[in-house]
């Protein structure tokens, strides 16, 4: 069951790639419009990869951006194959890069779990990157 602070952290983060350029072209309300701004309202589900759909799609320029929010690690029995699922993604010779909003006090534990699972250097390289 998604909880309205995922859903207004989604949206939170849907606010921040547009800052950054990105366009969102997909996003996952889960049944809670209430908590997204208008313009997200209409879009459609992002698409499933490897058995996971990720919480939202954006494009910048010719190459696709993901979008995940996560408001527990610790519990989270998806995370590690969704993780794995939205990494290492190519689109037009570039890796597609992840963006992972989680709460400030998530930030130290979800870069442990990277790590542990053989994701952290994507974070150095800048295709996974950390919104807290």
């Amino acid at each position: 069951m998604t909880s309205v602070e995922h859903q207004k952290m989604l949206n939170l983060l849907a606010a921040t790639l547009e800052s950054q350029g990105i366009t969102v072209t997909h996003i996952d309300m889960a049944e809670m419009p209430e908590y997204f701004d208008e313009k997200y309202r209409k879009l459609p589900k992002p698409k499933e990869r490897d058995g996971h759909v990720p919480d939202l799609e954006g494009m910048k320029g010719a190459l696709r951006h993901l979008g995940e929010v996560k408001t527990r690690i610790k519990g989270d029995p998806n995370i590690n194959a969704q993780l794995k699922a939205f990494t290492g993604r190519e689109m037009n010779g570039k890796e597609i890069p992840l963006h992972i909003a989680v709460p400030k006090e998530l930030k130290k534990e979800l870069e442990k779990k990277l790590y542990k699972i053989g994701l952290y250097e994507k974070c150095k390289k800048g295709t996974v990157r950390i919104w807290a």
